[in-house]
This record gives C-alpha cells, structure tokens and sequence, in this order.
C-alpha cells in the first residue's frame, strides 16, 4: 500500500494464495537490486501471475498424465519420457516467473529479470511516450495482462520497438493507472 500525494491509499493484492512469506523476503531482495534514490517510494512490487503460464502447465500435466498412464500399462519409456517431460515444464513455468520482477516507483519503470545474471531495463516517469494495455478475455476474469510502456531506452535483441513491457502483471489496469498518475504529477511539477 502507498500514500498518494491526496492521502488517499493504494493497494496492491494478486489475489493468490501462493506462500506470501518467500513473496515478501524476494520483494525486499528485488528493492535491494536497484538503488532506490533519496526519498524514492515503491508503489508496485510486482511478478507476472501463475496465470500467464496456464496454456503450459496444461500441457505439462497432460505430459505428465501421459506419463503416469503409461507406467500403468507397462511402458517404462513412455512413462518416464512423460513424467520427465511434465517436470521440464513446471520447471521452465517456475524459472520464467521468478525470474523476472516489475518495480514502479513515484520516479521510474523498472523491470528486473534474471537469476544470477540480473539486468535491468528502467525508464523515468517523465520519459514515457505511451502507455497500452492488453489482456484476453481469459485473464482479464482472472485481473492480470499486460502493461507496455515506450519510452527512450535502447532496444535489447531483435525488438524494433522502444518499450518495457510487464507481462502477466496482477491487477495491470491499476498498475496502468499508477504509472499514468504518477506520470502526470511528473511532467507537471507536481511532485
């Protein structure tokens, strides 16, 4: 939760009933990974939501339902290229949402991913040009989607476009709304 200038409060909750405790002991991890400037305010502490891999954790049950069934019927090898196949699956589903962290601040976008190469892409509030958000019908019942910001930082990899983008982000239009004020109050001067 976090004070705006009105004194009116804003809370963030994603709503899932994941172990809150490792969730508080990696948010305060992800505020130590970028230096936060004198009198900086953490709105948004943030990770994409479980949700946004759904479609393959589908599939890696089903890998690993294939699996059990063919320990049933006898065939070891099918059993274990199944099972093995479903625990790659949850593994890569695991890796991929723990591995990246969105950070919005009353100064700046930051998101930060990666294990033990970590980078960071972060653009100030006064920089964003443009703010779009997306989500399907399916995670919008659920409060999360994206959240794509464009800005002046340098494009990473084949991407020929200037934007950070929060994929997955748990109750993105308030998130969408935060950057969006807190951008107002920026170019305004009235921070």
């Amino acid at each position: 939760m976090s004070q705006k200038r009105d004194g009116s409060a804003l809370a963030y909750d994603e709503a899932e009933t994941a172990d809150r405790s490792s969730d508080r002991s990696s948010r305060t991890e992800s505020r130590r990974e970028i230096s936060l400037l004198e009198g900086e305010e953490v709105l948004v502490d943030a990770q994409p939501t479980w949700w946004n891999w759904i479609g393959h954790a589908v599939g890696g049950g089903l890998a690993g339902l294939i699996g059990v069934l063919g320990l049933a019927a006898g065939s070891a090898a099918a059993g274990v290229l199944g099972i093995v196949t479903g625990l790659v699956i949850a593994g890569y589903i695991w890796y991929r949402r723990n591995r990246v962290r969105y950070l919005v601040t009353d100064r700046r976008l930051v998101v930060i991913a990666g294990f033990t190469a970590r980078t960071t892409s972060e653009t100030w509030m006064e920089d964003i040009r443009g703010l779009q958000t997306s989500t399907t019908a399916f995670s919008r019942g659920r409060g999360f989607g994206t959240v794509t910001v464009s800005h002046a930082v340098i494009p990473q990899g084949f991407s020929r476009t200037s934007a950070l983008s929060l994929s997955g982000v748990p109750n993105y239009a308030d998130v969408a709304n935060t950057i969006r004020q807190r951008q107002s109050e920026r170019k305004a001067g009235d921070y």
